[in-house]
């Protein structure tokens, strides 16, 4: 079924090229979310470091807010915990990071 279909393509592309473009992913938009006072929660140590990007937001703005302002942008994130989490994947292009960043801006203007 599906789940075989899902572990071939997987496979296919290779575990590690899909690391590689995933954390490639958080290290083009986790500076960006430094910038406008988010504090990652991400492993300085890469071999520790995970496929999901969490981030706590700036002071004064809460992580379901955010969810919800993204979301409503088209930008899916998680928050089971009070932090914003950013999860892609192999299907996820490098240039939809721009998309994200002009999401999250707009998001930010929008609750202040």
């Amino acid at each position: 079924g599906g789940l075989e279909v899902g572990i071939h393509l997987i496979r296919q592309v290779g575990v590690d090229v899909i690391e590689a473009h995933v954390q490639a992913w958080h290290e083009a938009l986790e500076p960006v979310l430094l910038e406008r006072g988010f504090h990652s929660m991400r492993a300085s140590d890469p071999a520790r470091r995970s496929g999901i990007l969490s981030v706590r937001p700036p002071e004064g703005l809460s992580a379901m807010q955010l969810m919800q302002a993204l979301d409503a942008r088209g930008v899916s994130v998680a928050t089971p915990d009070g932090l914003l989490r950013f999860a892609p994947h192999w299907p996820n292009h490098l240039a939809e990071v721009s998309r994200v960043i002009r999401a999250l801006d707009e998001s930010l203007a929008s609750l202040e």
